[in-house]
């Protein structure tokens, strides 16, 4: 189980610098914003880890604009982790937290402790604003 467990974090560390990465943030805002990674869930295929994933992070005051792209990048911010499950129809899923939420363009949900509003959906990227509610 100890060798499992090692070989699943070595896995998860290894697919980690495959990511695109930008953090944007100040020290007042540092408080807000936890991490950014980007890991891809496996799922019984060969294929590689999608180097295309990309996390973008800027906070300013009670609010964190974030751009997720490719499945399983994440976010941590307002003590909360984020992260992309799949878009599909123009309307992505997030999941914040445990909960699962979909939202499409310019549609706002509100879970947990936060409220987020999707500004933008692509083909397989979201943009949304978070803040606590």
């Amino acid at each position: 189980m100890l060798l499992v467990l090692l070989t699943m974090c070595a896995l998860v560390m290894s697919l980690v610098t495959c990511s695109n990465f930008t953090q944007m943030t100040t020290s007042l805002d540092a408080m807000n914003f936890s991490y950014a990674s980007s890991v891809v869930v496996a799922n019984n295929s060969s294929s590689p880890p999608d180097s295309s994933s990309t996390v973008i992070v800027s906070c300013s005051g009670n609010e964190c604009s974030v751009t997720l792209g490719g499945t399983g990048s994440m976010v941590g911010i307002f003590g909360t982790t984020i992260s992309l499950v799949g878009i599909k129809g123009g309307r992505a899923t997030i999941r914040v937290g445990d909960q699962d939420v979909s939202c499409a363009e310019g549609q706002s949900v509100t879970t947990g402790p936060l409220a987020l509003r999707c500004t933008h959906v692509g083909d397989a990227i979201v943009e949304f604003t978070a803040s606590p509610h």
